[in-house]
């Protein structure tokens, strides 16, 4: 992973935990004027590395004025996670790395796939899992099962693809071959950014739409999956 990446990578998960407890932990206790002014440097040096014209730029400064809790602070962190965890994915691809590229694209379905169960109202079925008391093909039916209810198109291929990221990074083949591998990982980040595409719609169709465009969305995925 190129040096640059790997500090910038480092600084914008550490924000982004932080970003996501300063939303939905009320016992934290954090630097917010920091935190903001982080995110959005951070945000600055993601946009030049992958030359993403200034969209993922512009977003987050968007979703970050003003600056409060209530304020759109989950499609910030929504854009900010998907982008850094699929762009790491891309670079650990192009370094060799390939099952720590999987494990990244299936933290980012993981993450995908809480993001939609919340939109359709049912975070009971990610506590659920979270507890360990379902598995993970569970937790995914359940959410299927909620979107169908709710006449959502593609709802079990959602699933399905989903499943299929997880699975490359739970059930991870060593024994193959190093093209093979290579393949795999590809497909899981390509997989994975068609998770995040696909949810944006969903959640729109659920009537709670990230405040990121679809449009721009995509261009940004775009924009990391060409990397492979």
């Amino acid at each position: 992973m190129a040096i640059a990446f790997s500090a910038l990578d480092r600084q914008l998960t550490r924000d982004i935990r932080q970003l996501h407890d300063y939303l939905w932990d009320p016992t934290w206790n954090g630097n917010e004027s920091k935190l903001q002014a982080s995110l959005l440097k951070g945000s600055r040096s993601l946009d030049t590395f992958l030359h993403a014209g200034g969209r993922i730029r512009k977003n987050v400064e968007s979703l970050t004025k003003p600056w409060n809790r209530d304020h759109q602070g989950s499609s910030l962190f929504e854009l900010l996670d998907d982008a850094v965890g699929l762009t790491a994915a891309t670079e650990l691809v192009r370094k060799g790395k390939n099952r720590e590229a999987v494990m990244r694209a299936q933290g980012v379905v993981e993450s995908t796939s809480i993001g939609v169960c919340s939109a359709a109202g049912h975070f009971e079925i990610v506590e659920e899992w979270e507890a360990h008391k379902i598995d993970f093909h569970t937790y995914t039916g359940r959410i299927a099962a909620v979107l169908e209810s709710k006449l959502i198109p593609q709802a079990t291929q959602f699933r399905r693809v989903v499943n299929a990221v997880h699975n490359f990074g739970s059930e991870w083949d060593g024994s193959a071959s190093k093209d093979e591998q290579r393949l795999a990982a590809r497909s899981a980040v390509e997989s994975a950014a068609w998770c995040v595409n696909r949810s944006v719609g969903i959640r729109t169709m659920l009537g709670s739409s990230p405040k990121v465009s679809e449009k721009d969305f995509g261009i940004i995925l775009n924009i990391i999956v060409n990397r492979l």
